[in-house]
C-alpha cells in the first residue's frame, strides 16, 4: 500500500526491469525481434507505449504511468540505448527504433 503514495517517477525507479535478452544477442536478432524486446522493456517499466501495435501486443501489461522514458532506471535506459544502436546499425525502422 505504501507504493500508492509514491510519485510516478519514484515508483518507476523502484521497479527493476530485467530484460530477458542478453545484449550480446542483439546482433543476431531481426528488426521485428528487436522491436518486440524494446516494447517489452518499455511496457515492463510502465512507460506508455506510443503505437497501437505495441499497445495491442502488450495489452496485459500493468498500466503505464508516464510517456517519459526518464522514469526508467539508468541501467534500463542504457539497455535500450544499446538495443536501439544495434537496430539503427541494421537499418531497422519504426516508431521507437531510431
Amino acid at each position: 500500500m505504501a507504493l500508492v503514495c509514491l510519485p510516478a517517477a519514484a515508483l518507476a525507479q523502484s521497479l527493476f526491469v530485467n530484460p530477458a535478452v542478453d545484449p550480446g544477442r542483439f546482433g543476431a536478432m531481426t528488426c521485428q525481434q528487436l522491436w518486440y524486446v524494446e516494447q517489452e522493456v518499455l511496457a515492463a517499466g510502465r512507460v506508455c507505449l506510443s503505437s497501437e501495435r505495441a499497445r495491442r501486443a502488450f495489452r496485459r501489461a500493468e498500466r503505464c504511468i508516464s510517456s517519459d522514458e526518464a522514469i526508467l532506471p539508468p541501467d534500463t535506459r542504457d539497455y535500450l540505448d544499446r538495443l536501439r544502436s544495434v537496430a539503427k546499425d541494421k537499418g531497422c525502422e519504426g516508431p521507437r527504433l531510431r
